[in-house]
């Protein structure tokens, strides 16, 4: 073989193993961003409406700002050509929502309560200027929830503060299981020395226990020799909310085939001194 033929060679084969390579790292990167991007998504709620005038037609460039009446964070947005706003990724908690536009008076909705995992309609019809200056709305607690699909339960604080939890270890939050549609009774399973921190599990419309996804602050608790416990389960007191989705779940949750997707909020600080 000529030497020109043996350069030719020699490149080629460098070329195939740097291309290997680079694939190799993409695959990589994905893999390592993808899992913390979904369970990201899990951690925030979503807020979103229509602003329309008195005649019902729709209110482009609206400003709107979503209050954290806790923590006192501020997000702005504008509503679209179609009179929609949308806040992705609220934190959890009650928001004061403030909804403007040139030539209408401004629409304030309090007590707005977004969860996380969840997407919250809040819909105005804003008033000309000259009719009102400012309509203060003390906003009631959706029936239905129409902007998603997956079939989930909220369990609040005041239900873990006030409803029995009662297990071996004290007060724990899986003792609520029981009041939500498709769970079985929860109960304690293995031994104290298999399962020291007296996990409860149970299964969900039929499904394995070991379908169950738990996660705390959208980081996976699973106790890897008994993947149908949890490896430590957080003082009701420290719970601010618990989110479980049973059905139809959302991409994010990664739960295909699996039996409920259960994501636990710690309560975080305010600004307000007690």
């Amino acid at each position: 073989m000529s030497n020109p033929s043996l350069v030719r060679s020699a490149l080629n084969s460098h070329k195939i193993v740097w291309l290997g390579t680079a694939v190799c790292a993409v695959l990589l990167l994905s893999l390592c961003l993808s899992p913390g991007a979904a369970n990201a998504q899990v951690l925030y709620g979503s807020l979103t409406g229509n602003v329309t005038d008195p005649s019902g037609a729709a209110v482009p460039g609206a400003h709107v700002e979503a209050l954290n009446v806790n923590t006192g964070v501020t997000r702005v947005a504008a509503s679209d050509a179609s009179g929609i706003y949308l806040f992705n990724e609220l934190q959890p908690g009650t928001y004061k929502v403030t909804i403007s536009a040139m030539n209408f008076g401004a629409l304030v909705t309090e007590s707005v309560r977004v969860d996380a995992n969840t997407t919250r309609r809040v819909d105005v019809q804003l008033q000309l200027k000259q009719q009102v200056e400012t309509v203060t709305v003390t906003n009631a607690a959706p029936l239905l929830q129409t902007d998603r699909a997956d079939v989930n339960t909220q369990l609040e604080s005041s239900q873990l503060a006030n409803l029995p939890l009662t297990s071996s270890a004290g007060r724990s939050f899986q003792a609520l299981y029981r009041i939500i549609p498709g769970f079985g009774i929860a109960v304690e399973t293995n031994s104290g020395s298999g399962n020291p921190q007296r996990s409860m599990t149970t299964n969900v419309n039929g499904g394995s226990t070991q379908g169950n996804a738990t996660r705390i602050d959208g980081a996976l608790d699973t106790y890897t020799w008994l993947p149908a416990n949890v490896a430590y389960v957080p003082p009701v007191d420290s719970i601010e909310e618990v989110n479980v989705a049973t059905n139809s779940y959302d991409a994010e949750q990664g739960m295909a085939g699996g039996s409920a997707a259960i994501n636990v909020h710690i309560k975080s600080g305010t600004n307000r001194v007690l």
